[in-house]
């Protein structure tokens, strides 16, 4: 069966590789970028492996709210239904932390906020598919993170490895809350979390800083990573694969269900998390006039 699916940072990495692997089969494609030349780029290639030639692309800046309800909307505009979305942007920042109007981090912005943000204005599109099925990136550093004081924000201490560390455990938090309310809700939405594995992508390319991309951080990944045909496995298996049709709330990685680092996880505590992204969401609001 023919899927539409749509998936943001699409024109580097991860993102890209799993489009064109979808495109060539069929399905059709929806890609998302920042970068305006790097977007017609990837489109063309996409479309040249393309079986039906169904592949579309959107831009949108993820650092700001307004260029993502913008996107939502083009979406709504456009589709009458998406069988997967597939929450692929990220970033790993540099040493000084950057922030949206809203002050929220930028890691945390582009992990947690604008996939939340997505997955909940997009569900009626998502509802209209037999297996509505969304996809949200975290990572095994997940297990380094320190949630102490839930500074969700990074107003303090601010430091660019355990914003991403923190960012990827709150990633899961928020899946595992929202599988919940889609379950509760009678949905027929299933939404997991993956680690894609340590590959070398264009990640930490949105810093500035050359010590950041020359870092510790940055070598492991390098010394580590999967090539990119491993790296979209996982990925690639829970777009597409029956054998996890109706799991919801998972954390996968190597197409297995994997545990999580419990760090501070409650219910409670995820509330608080979902109660930080409506603060946000409603002072964006409330500044726009929505």
């Amino acid at each position: 069966m023919v899927k539409t699916i749509l998936i943001t940072g699409a024109t580097d990495g991860i993102g890209k590789h799993l489009a064109k692997k979808l495109a060539s089969e069929g399905h059709q494609v929806i890609l998302h970028g920042r970068n305006p030349q790097k977007l017609e780029l990837v489109l063309q290639e996409v479309r040249a492996v393309s079986l039906r030639g169904r592949v579309s692309g959107y831009l949108a800046d993820f650092s700001k709210l307004e260029d993502v309800y913008r996107f939502v909307e083009e979406i709504k505009r456009d589709f009458q239904r998406i069988d997967v979305l597939f929450n692929n942007a990220g970033l790993y920042a540099g040493k000084d932390r950057k922030a949206s109007a809203e002050n929220v981090e930028l890691t945390f912005m582009l992990s947690v906020l604008v996939p939340y943000i997505l997955t909940t204005e997009l569900s009626p599109l998502l509802e209209k598919a037999t297996d509505g099925r969304v996809i949200n990136t975290s990572s095994y550093m997940h297990h380094f993170a320190k949630v102490k004081d839930l500074d969700f924000g990074f107003e303090n201490n601010y430091h660019p490895g355990l914003a991403y560390n923190n960012s990827k455990l709150y990633t899961i938090w928020m899946t595992r809350y929202l599988a919940r309310d889609f379950f509760l809700k009678g949905s027929n939405i299933t939404i997991n979390a993956y680690h894609p594995g340590l590959n070398s992508t264009n990640l930490g390319n949105h810093s500035s800083d050359a010590k950041t991309k020359k870092s510790l951080f940055g070598r492991l990944m390098k010394s580590l990573s999967k090539d990119l045909d491993q790296g979209i496995e996982t990925g690639y298996y829970l777009t597409l694969s029956e054998e996890v049709r109706g799991l919801t709330g998972y954390y996968f990685d190597e197409k297995k269900v994997k545990s999580v680092s419990e760090k501070g996880y409650s219910f409670e505590k995820a509330q608080k998390l979902m109660d930080y992204c409506q603060e946000k969401i409603k002072l964006f609001k409330e500044k726009q006039d929505f």
